[in-house]
């Protein structure tokens, strides 16, 4: 659950021959686990919160101070919000929107020009991931421990079960929203077909299991969750000036397709990747690999990586084998990126009385949601990717 404070203060402000008040004023963002406990165990709240704790405590501390260690980056990446406070029951952060920063329309998704600017800056988060493994990789891999570090909260293979009605019911959905917009296509059959093949109750959650397992060399520590609301852009005279990643719960270590899957296909439209994918990829892989020079010595790159079109091949490889991993994450993101705000969940309702297995994904059946999940079947299913 996320609050906004807002603080009312005196400023004093002494000088040799007065004291003075002023009155402050400003505002915190305070995030805290639901009172709901079914709420808290059906969405594995308390793991998802070690996470960000982990996160704000031990492991952007540690890149941002590998990062210092560079004279050589000309930009340090700093797009990540101030943490006053985290630990294992609150975490309290600078409110960026007393600071003009704004989150886009959740149901609209991004522009290509801010996603541009979130791959600029995605790529220089994970370039922090590549060069530290490359350059320190016992202080690397320690970020990675079950003590205080982080891990995989829902693709594990022992929440199978636990997880089995939840995503039977978002395939159910998923399905029928495909089935209605498809219902006048000659092509019906084969795209249902491709589309249940992938949804399969005994192969599903394995396949996104082994989507998330890190895959070297370039496995880095992912935001985990790059959809729309995690972004906030500020702009001056129209242009975006800023940008921040919020919400670092779903942290985790794998590949960075994983995140370049959630942008591509949570947040933007088939006919955005249809004219952009190609140039956004090389963006990303241009602003890496420059990146990557800037954190490494005059005689080594990426541990002895190869150039920016080498680079650019591997990471192309790894987003088309990891493509599936977006339309998984779409059966429960798309409702609610296009769903109205009171069919969402409210974790804010303390209702102890249900039982974990009572939670649903959120469902709606409303055109641009049954668009975007067909549109995303078909462009998968004609690549081959399922």
């Amino acid at each position: 659950m996320v609050y906004r404070i807002t603080l009312k203060g005196i400023q004093k402000s002494q000088t040799d021959d007065s004291e003075s008040e002023i009155p402050w004023e400003g505002s915190i963002i305070y995030k805290c686990l639901p009172e709901n406990v079914v709420m808290r165990e059906a969405f594995k709240s308390d793991e998802l919160f070690c996470n960000e704790v982990a996160f704000y405590n031990k492991i952007w501390p540690t890149l941002a101070n590998f990062q210092s260690q560079w004279g050589s980056v000309k930009d340090p990446f700093n797009s990540i919000p101030k943490c006053y406070l985290a630990r294992n029951d609150c975490v309290v952060l600078k409110d960026l929107k007393q600071y003009g920063f704004v989150m886009p329309d959740r149901k609209q998704g991004l522009t290509i020009e801010q996603t541009y600017v979130v791959l600029k800056n995605l790529a220089h988060f994970h370039a922090l991931s590549l060069a530290m493994k490359c350059h320190s990789p016992d202080e690397f891999y320690e970020l990675l421990n079950s003590k205080d570090g982080i891990s995989e909260v829902f693709f594990l293979s022992e929440n199978d079960d636990y997880y089995k009605e939840y995503y039977r019911e978002a395939i159910h959905n998923a399905i029928a929203m495909v089935e209605e917009e498809l219902q006048d296509s000659e092509d019906k059959e084969l795209y249902l077909e491709k589309f249940k093949e992938f949804c399969s109750e005994d192969t599903f959650f394995k396949n996104m299991v082994d989507l998330v397992a890190p895959s070297e060399p370039l496995a880095v520590i992912c935001h985990g969750d790059c959809w729309t609301n995690n972004f906030l852009f500020r702009s001056v005279d129209g242009a975006i000036s800023e940008m921040y990643l919020v919400d670092f719960q779903l942290v985790r270590y794998a590949s960075p397709a994983l995140d370049l899957a959630y942008i591509m296909y949570l947040c933007l439209e088939r006919w955005q990747r249809v004219e952009h994918l190609t140039p956004l990829l090389r963006h990303y892989t241009a602003e890496l690999h420059q990146r990557l020079l800037e954190l490494s010595d005059d005689d080594s790159l990426f541990c002895g990586a190869p150039n920016e079109e080498a680079l650019y091949e591997l990471l192309l490889k790894e987003f088309k084998e990891k493509s599936r991993f977006g339309l998984g994450i779409a059966l429960d993101m798309y409702p609610i990126m296009k769903c109205e705000s009171n069919e969402a969940p409210n974790l804010y309702q303390s209702k102890d009385n249900e039982s974990t297995s009572s939670i649903q994904p959120v469902w709606t059946s409303n055109a641009a949601c049954r668009r975007k999940m067909t549109e995303l079947v078909r462009e998968l299913v004609d690549e081959g990717a399922i």
